[in-house]
Protein backbone atom coordinates (compact mmCIF):
# COMPACT_ATOMS: atom_id res chain seq x y z
CA UNK A 1 0.00 0.00 0.00
CA UNK A 2 1.57 3.35 -1.02
CA UNK A 3 2.36 5.84 1.73
CA UNK A 4 0.09 8.91 2.10
CA UNK A 5 1.92 12.20 2.09
CA UNK A 6 1.39 14.55 5.07
CA UNK A 7 0.03 17.31 2.82
CA UNK A 8 -2.55 15.01 1.27
CA UNK A 9 -3.63 13.80 4.68
CA UNK A 10 -4.09 17.40 5.83
CA UNK A 11 -6.27 18.12 2.80
CA UNK A 12 -8.40 15.08 3.56
CA UNK A 13 -8.85 16.21 7.18
CA UNK A 14 -9.88 19.72 6.05
CA UNK A 15 -12.45 18.28 3.65
CA UNK A 16 -13.86 16.03 6.36
CA UNK A 17 -14.11 18.93 8.83
CA UNK A 18 -15.87 21.06 6.22
CA UNK A 19 -18.35 18.25 5.52
CA UNK A 20 -19.01 17.80 9.25
CA UNK A 21 -19.68 21.55 9.70
CA UNK A 22 -21.98 21.60 6.65
CA UNK A 23 -23.92 18.61 7.96
CA UNK A 24 -24.41 20.32 11.32
CA UNK A 25 -25.74 23.45 9.61
CA UNK A 26 -28.17 21.40 7.48
CA UNK A 27 -29.42 19.49 10.53
CA UNK A 28 -29.96 22.71 12.49
CA UNK A 29 -31.74 24.33 9.53
CA UNK A 30 -34.01 21.29 9.07
CA UNK A 31 -34.90 21.29 12.77
CA UNK A 32 -35.72 25.01 12.68
CA UNK A 33 -38.02 24.53 9.68
CA UNK A 34 -39.78 21.60 11.38
CA UNK A 35 -40.24 23.51 14.65
CA UNK A 36 -41.56 26.56 12.79
CA UNK A 37 -44.07 24.38 10.92
CA UNK A 38 -45.31 22.79 14.14
CA UNK A 39 -45.65 26.17 15.89
CA UNK A 40 -47.41 27.65 12.84
CA UNK A 41 -49.90 24.77 12.69
CA UNK A 42 -50.56 24.97 16.41
CA UNK A 43 -51.16 28.72 16.32
CA UNK A 44 -53.34 28.68 13.21
CA UNK A 45 -56.40 27.79 15.26
CA UNK A 46 -57.00 30.44 17.89
CA UNK A 47 -60.52 29.57 19.04
CA UNK A 48 -62.43 26.32 18.79
CA UNK A 49 -66.01 25.73 19.90
CA UNK A 50 -68.34 22.75 19.98
CA UNK A 51 -72.00 23.73 19.99
CA UNK A 52 -73.38 21.80 22.97
CA UNK A 53 -77.01 20.88 22.31
CA UNK A 54 -77.31 18.16 24.94
CA UNK A 55 -78.43 20.48 27.76
CA UNK A 56 -80.93 22.49 25.76
CA UNK A 57 -84.64 21.84 26.40
CA UNK A 58 -86.35 19.67 23.80
CA UNK A 59 -88.90 21.67 21.84
CA UNK A 60 -87.30 25.05 22.57
CA UNK A 61 -85.61 27.41 20.15
CA UNK A 62 -81.84 26.73 19.94
CA UNK A 63 -79.82 28.81 22.41
CA UNK A 64 -77.06 31.09 21.06
CA UNK A 65 -78.67 31.18 17.62
CA UNK A 66 -80.58 33.93 15.83
CA UNK A 67 -83.06 32.53 13.32
CA UNK A 68 -83.96 34.44 10.17
CA UNK A 69 -85.97 34.04 6.98
CA UNK A 70 -86.04 36.57 4.14
CA UNK A 71 -84.25 39.13 6.31
CA UNK A 72 -86.86 38.87 9.06
CA UNK A 73 -86.62 37.20 12.49
CA UNK A 74 -87.98 33.65 12.32
CA UNK A 75 -87.72 32.01 15.76
CA UNK A 76 -90.61 29.57 15.30
CA UNK A 77 -89.24 27.19 12.66
CA UNK A 78 -86.01 26.14 14.43
CA UNK A 79 -86.27 23.85 17.47
CA UNK A 80 -84.25 21.41 19.57
CA UNK A 81 -85.31 17.82 18.89
CA UNK A 82 -84.28 14.32 19.96
CA UNK A 83 -83.69 11.64 17.34
CA UNK A 84 -85.83 9.07 19.16
CA UNK A 85 -87.25 8.45 22.61
CA UNK A 86 -84.39 6.06 23.42
CA UNK A 87 -81.68 8.12 21.73
CA UNK A 88 -79.51 10.68 23.50
CA UNK A 89 -78.63 12.43 20.24
CA UNK A 90 -79.98 15.99 20.17
CA UNK A 91 -80.22 18.12 17.03
CA UNK A 92 -81.33 21.48 15.73
CA UNK A 93 -84.27 21.02 13.39
CA UNK A 94 -85.64 23.42 10.83
CA UNK A 95 -89.26 22.73 9.92
CA UNK A 96 -90.22 24.85 6.95
CA UNK A 97 -93.54 26.58 6.44
CA UNK A 98 -94.58 26.28 2.80
CA UNK A 99 -93.14 25.96 -0.68
CA UNK A 100 -93.36 29.69 -1.34
CA UNK A 101 -91.24 30.53 1.72
CA UNK A 102 -87.62 31.60 1.34
CA UNK A 103 -84.62 29.70 2.78
CA UNK A 104 -84.03 29.88 6.52
CA UNK A 105 -80.84 30.66 8.42
CA UNK A 106 -79.83 29.99 12.04
CA UNK A 107 -76.86 32.25 12.86
CA UNK A 108 -74.50 31.29 15.70
CA UNK A 109 -74.14 34.45 17.80
CA UNK A 110 -71.01 33.94 19.95
CA UNK A 111 -68.38 33.84 17.20
CA UNK A 112 -67.21 36.16 14.43
CA UNK A 113 -64.36 35.16 12.11
CA UNK A 114 -62.82 35.98 8.75
CA UNK A 115 -61.14 32.60 8.41
CA UNK A 116 -62.74 29.55 9.97
CA UNK A 117 -63.17 25.79 9.84
CA UNK A 118 -66.74 24.62 10.36
CA UNK A 119 -68.10 21.10 10.39
CA UNK A 120 -71.55 19.68 11.06
CA UNK A 121 -73.67 16.63 10.49
CA UNK A 122 -76.93 17.08 8.60
CA UNK A 123 -79.97 14.96 7.86
CA UNK A 124 -82.51 15.78 5.14
CA UNK A 125 -85.86 14.42 6.27
CA UNK A 126 -88.52 15.96 4.02
CA UNK A 127 -89.23 18.85 1.68
CA UNK A 128 -89.87 19.73 -1.94
CA UNK A 129 -86.16 20.48 -2.57
CA UNK A 130 -84.25 18.76 0.27
CA UNK A 131 -81.13 20.84 0.88
CA UNK A 132 -78.86 21.88 3.73
CA UNK A 133 -75.90 24.15 4.12
CA UNK A 134 -73.28 25.94 6.18
CA UNK A 135 -73.13 29.73 5.90
CA UNK A 136 -69.84 31.53 6.54
CA UNK A 137 -68.82 35.18 6.70
CA UNK A 138 -72.40 36.14 7.46
CA UNK A 139 -72.55 39.94 7.61
CA UNK A 140 -76.36 40.08 7.52
CA UNK A 141 -79.19 37.55 7.10
CA UNK A 142 -79.09 38.35 3.37
CA UNK A 143 -75.31 38.47 2.82
CA UNK A 144 -73.01 35.47 3.24
CA UNK A 145 -71.16 32.62 1.55
CA UNK A 146 -73.07 29.34 1.48
CA UNK A 147 -71.82 25.77 1.13
CA UNK A 148 -74.97 23.98 0.00
CA UNK A 149 -75.77 20.31 -0.54
CA UNK A 150 -78.91 19.28 -2.39
CA UNK A 151 -80.51 15.83 -2.57
CA UNK A 152 -82.89 17.23 -5.20
CA UNK A 153 -80.00 18.25 -7.48
CA UNK A 154 -77.42 15.72 -6.21
CA UNK A 155 -74.97 18.60 -6.07
CA UNK A 156 -72.58 20.36 -3.71
CA UNK A 157 -72.07 24.07 -4.35
CA UNK A 158 -70.37 27.19 -3.06
CA UNK A 159 -72.60 30.24 -3.47
CA UNK A 160 -72.21 33.91 -2.68
CA UNK A 161 -75.47 35.38 -1.41
CA UNK A 162 -75.68 39.16 -1.82
CA UNK A 163 -78.85 41.02 -0.87
CA UNK A 164 -80.65 37.68 -0.63
CA UNK A 165 -79.74 36.67 -4.21
CA UNK A 166 -77.47 33.59 -4.51
CA UNK A 167 -74.85 33.18 -7.23
CA UNK A 168 -72.97 29.92 -7.63
CA UNK A 169 -69.18 30.25 -7.60
CA UNK A 170 -68.44 26.56 -8.18
CA UNK A 171 -70.10 23.19 -7.75
CA UNK A 172 -69.71 19.45 -8.26
CA UNK A 173 -71.98 16.43 -8.43
CA UNK A 174 -72.35 14.75 -5.04
CA UNK A 175 -74.11 11.80 -3.45
CA UNK A 176 -76.67 13.35 -1.09
CA UNK A 177 -79.16 10.99 0.57
CA UNK A 178 -82.40 11.70 2.42
CA UNK A 179 -83.06 10.31 5.90
CA UNK A 180 -79.38 9.61 6.38
CA UNK A 181 -76.82 11.45 8.49
CA UNK A 182 -73.96 12.94 6.47
CA UNK A 183 -71.10 15.26 7.39
CA UNK A 184 -70.13 18.56 5.80
CA UNK A 185 -67.01 20.63 6.43
CA UNK A 186 -65.78 23.93 5.03
CA UNK A 187 -62.47 25.70 5.61
CA UNK A 188 -62.78 29.36 4.63
CA UNK A 189 -59.21 30.61 4.45
CA UNK A 190 -58.44 33.84 2.65
CA UNK A 191 -59.83 33.55 -0.87
CA UNK A 192 -60.15 29.77 -0.79
CA UNK A 193 -63.02 27.55 0.37
CA UNK A 194 -62.05 23.91 0.88
CA UNK A 195 -65.12 21.68 1.22
CA UNK A 196 -65.36 18.05 2.37
CA UNK A 197 -68.35 15.72 2.34
CA UNK A 198 -68.50 12.63 4.57
CA UNK A 199 -64.84 13.06 5.48
CA UNK A 200 -63.64 13.22 1.86
CA UNK A 201 -62.44 16.28 -0.03
CA UNK A 202 -65.09 17.32 -2.55
CA UNK A 203 -64.30 20.82 -3.83
CA UNK A 204 -61.89 23.72 -3.45
CA UNK A 205 -63.30 26.96 -4.83
CA UNK A 206 -62.03 30.54 -4.91
CA UNK A 207 -63.57 33.97 -4.66
CA UNK A 208 -61.30 37.00 -4.94
CA UNK A 209 -63.52 39.50 -3.17
CA UNK A 210 -61.93 40.94 -0.05
CA UNK A 211 -62.48 38.49 2.85
CA UNK A 212 -64.75 40.00 5.51
CA UNK A 213 -65.40 39.29 9.15
CA UNK A 214 -68.68 37.49 9.73
CA UNK A 215 -70.66 34.92 11.65
CA UNK A 216 -71.45 31.25 11.04
CA UNK A 217 -74.87 29.76 10.34
CA UNK A 218 -76.83 26.64 9.53
CA UNK A 219 -78.99 26.96 6.39
CA UNK A 220 -82.10 25.09 5.22
CA UNK A 221 -84.32 25.28 2.17
CA UNK A 222 -87.78 26.87 2.40
CA UNK A 223 -90.20 24.02 3.34
CA UNK A 224 -87.62 21.39 4.30
CA UNK A 225 -87.40 19.44 7.51
CA UNK A 226 -83.65 19.39 8.12
CA UNK A 227 -81.56 18.49 11.16
CA UNK A 228 -78.06 19.50 12.23
CA UNK A 229 -75.84 18.26 15.04
CA UNK A 230 -72.16 17.81 16.02
CA UNK A 231 -71.46 21.41 15.03
CA UNK A 232 -67.76 22.31 15.44
CA UNK A 233 -66.38 25.81 14.76
CA UNK A 234 -62.72 26.84 14.79
CA UNK A 235 -61.61 30.36 13.91
CA UNK A 236 -58.28 30.54 12.09
CA UNK A 237 -55.66 33.11 13.09
CA UNK A 238 -54.33 33.71 9.61
CA UNK A 239 -54.86 32.82 5.96
CA UNK A 240 -52.19 30.92 4.05
CA UNK A 241 -51.78 32.09 0.48
CA UNK A 242 -50.74 28.65 -0.81
CA UNK A 243 -54.27 27.67 -1.87
CA UNK A 244 -54.80 31.13 -3.37
CA UNK A 245 -51.69 30.81 -5.53
CA UNK A 246 -52.63 27.27 -6.52
CA UNK A 247 -56.14 28.43 -7.40
CA UNK A 248 -54.87 31.23 -9.63
CA UNK A 249 -52.62 28.76 -11.46
CA UNK A 250 -55.51 26.32 -11.95
CA UNK A 251 -57.73 29.10 -13.27
CA UNK A 252 -55.00 30.13 -15.73
CA UNK A 253 -54.57 26.51 -16.83
CA UNK A 254 -58.34 26.17 -17.32
CA UNK A 255 -58.70 29.48 -19.09
CA UNK A 256 -60.51 30.99 -16.09
CA UNK A 257 -63.44 28.55 -16.39
CA UNK A 258 -64.74 26.74 -13.30
CA UNK A 259 -65.45 23.03 -13.57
Amino acid sequence: MPAVSPSFARRIRRVLRALAIACRYWIVAALMVTIAAVISTASATTQSQSVDLSRQPIGSAPQDFECWRAGEPDPHHWTIVREAATDNSVSIQQSGGNRTALPSLAIYKPLWAVNAKISAQFKLIDGSMPSAGIAVRVTSPNDYYLVRVSAFEQRLSLLHVVGGTPEEIAGVDADITQNHWQSLEVVANGNSFKISLDGQWALTAFDYSKPVNGQIGMWAERDDITRFNQIEISSLAYASNQDDVRGRREEQDNGGVDD
